[in-house]
């Protein structure tokens, strides 16, 4: 059983990112490419899905497509390795996707809306800061934090289900897949539990966080309400001042420079 479990979720580790970019992926990512990643997996897994989808809807070279694929003989590009891009190479439809991206290009669309950062990068961040930083820190092992706040918010209708099962199997394989048991990272996972327990959503305050991580998550949380190309560090200070929470100019200063957060630094317009 616990063979089988393991090669299930081999297919998460391809690529040679540490566990917590892992869970960040496929968070980002979203239902849909966790849904087409676990349907691939279903396929190689399945020798009867496998037969049933071949000989009901596929045309020949998309099924020839598909085999090599799900052999190991052929690879997607990078920009098409999940969801709606990955079905789109599979039926060799790519090219009107790769189209797309050249208008959007052509357009001027930014992806990174908040201060050179896209939104999952903010997010990213945001569960770094809430996790407490490091374990040197005394904070909570970023994914098992990961795992429990998303278990956390998909409950009670477990939304998301798709991408709850990758992350709960990628964390587990890693908790498991070698000889002994990683049991700090199980202890990790209970560490994070007792932390939301009995804590309805929206309760968890700056005692939770400390104050050093708060103010970093109230000016993460400003830049998600607040998109804007660069910043000034004036009105992150001035947002942090109506919660009445007071930090240098410097330390904000120091926390954009960190994270590559661009600033509003004109000529003839200070920056804070």
């Amino acid at each position: 059983m616990r063979e089988t479990f393991l090669r299930f979720f081999a297919f998460m580790s391809d690529n040679p990112t540490s566990l917590d970019d892992a869970l960040f992926a496929t968070i980002a990512n979203g239902s849909d490419a966790a849904c087409v990643t676990l349907f691939i997996q279903l396929l190689r897994e399945s020798p009867n899905l496998r037969h049933w989808l071949f000989s009901a809807f596929l045309n020949p070279d998309t099924r020839s497509r598909l085999s090599r694929h799900l052999s190991g003989k052929t690879h997607p590009p990078r920009h098409s390795a999940h969801g709606r891009h990955l079905l789109s190479w599979l039926a060799n439809t790519d090219k009107a996707l790769a189209r797309d991206a050249v208008l959007l290009s052509q357009n001027h669309t930014t992806s990174a809306p908040y201060g050179g950062l896209t939104h999952a990068q903010v997010i990213n961040l945001i569960r770094r800061y809430q996790a407490g930083g490091t374990k040197a820190s005394g904070g909570i092992e970023l994914s098992a934090f990961l795992l429990a706040h998303a278990w956390r918010r998909a409950l009670p209708d477990l939304s998301n289900r798709a991408a709850l099962l990758l992350i709960s199997g990628r964390f587990f394989q890693a908790a498991f897949s070698g000889h002994c048991a990683n049991l700090e990272l199980v202890q990790n996972l209970v560490k994070a539990a007792e932390f939301f327990r009995g804590q309805p959503r929206g309760s968890i305050t700056r005692a939770h966080f400390g104050y050093t991580n708060w103010w970093k998550l109230s000016v993460l949380h400003y830049m998600l309400n607040n998109p804007k190309p660069r910043y000034c560090i004036r009105d992150f200070r001035r947002h942090l001042r109506t919660q009445k929470i007071i930090v240098e100019t410097k330390d904000v200063r120091r926390f954009c420079k960190k994270h590559g957060i661009l600033r509003n630094s004109r000529p003839g317009r200070p920056s804070e």
